[in-house]
């Protein structure tokens, strides 16, 4: 996966050199294109949301109450609907591969008169995944954020590097905060404690003083031991999101056999019921 995205993104930075060397004045990356290219993940055009239903037919097939959450999440949240969805779908990516199939071309031929859809999609997610942890960095870490945004006009590469490191860091937390905000917490306080960590084994590695040495191994031993504990915390959450995912399952396994069993009792009812719908041409009942 990330192989995927590492390729896409040297894309990306190479069509931001050639459009630099084209136009003076260097016209801006693209991952810096206007806002209402940049946020095609919240208004998504239709064919989209037709990707979208797709999906969640596939997802009903396995899952109805999942699929049921999300479609009154559709209607409820939009937004969060469609990062839901986009999670699913990379999660998903085989089954994505056909449905792709279905959508149609957009924008204007590249290279050669041949578009590259698929170059395209993942360009798009690039953007999106940008677009989305700059608006987290600047609520967050807005020193991060200024120091990114400058990085941003100085030397578009560099960014594109930076920012995939910094997608690996907070990835988890950002996905974590519409799900588990409790997990969230544990993993931003885990960052903060593995970047202590690495800063004291830097100092560590640089000095020669004895002293200094043993003073800094008790202070990375500390680290040690607060990480442990957070490791622990962030599995017991883990644990009770996971344990509540299988008492939801539970209860929908229930659910239908109450129902299987309700329905097999009543055959001659419902058989008779259906028959007079369809020789009054009003069918109402779903035999199929």
């Amino acid at each position: 996966m990330l192989l995927s995205l590492f390729i896409f993104l040297l894309a990306v930075c190479s069509l931001q050199a050639q459009e630099s060397e084209a136009n003076a004045p260097p016209p801006p990356p693209a991952i810096s294109e206007p806002a209402a290219d940049l946020n095609q993940e919240t208004e998504r055009p239709a064919q989209d949301e037709n990707l979208y239903t797709k999906l969640l037919e596939k997802v009903r097939q396995n899952d109805p109450n999942e699929a049921a959450r999300l479609e009154k999440l559709r209607t409820e949240d939009p937004e969060l609907f469609r990062r839901e969805m986009r999670k699913i779908a990379w999660q998903h990516r085989p089954a994505m591969e056909g449905l792709e199939s279905d959508r149609p071309h957009r924008g204007a031929d590249m290279e050669g008169g041949v578009e590259g859809s698929g170059r395209e999609f993942f360009r798009e997610r690039v953007q999106a995944r940008d677009n989305e942890l700059t608006a987290w960095l600047e609520k967050n870490e807005p020193e991060k954020a200024k120091e990114l945004a400058a990085l941003k006009v100085s030397d578009p590469p560099a960014y594109m590097r930076r920012m995939m490191f910094e997608m690996r860091n907070y990835r988890q937390i950002i996905d974590a905060e519409q799900t588990n905000p409790a997990l969230a917490e544990v993993l931003k306080q885990d960052l903060v404690l593995k970047q202590k960590r690495n800063e004291l084994l830097d100092k560590l590695k640089s000095t020669t003083d004895e002293k200094q040495k043993t003073e800094l191994t008790k202070q990375l031993k500390e680290v040690i031991g607060q990480r442990f504990d957070l490791i622990v915390q962030k599995k017991q959450l883990k644990y009770e999101e996971l344990k509540k995912k299988l008492e939801d399952l539970q209860q929908t396994v229930n659910k239908s056999q109450t129902e299987l069993e309700s329905l097999k009792s009543k055959k001659a009812e419902q058989t008779e019921k259906y028959l007079q719908e369809l020789l009054s041409g009003s069918e109402k009942m779903n035999w199929d």
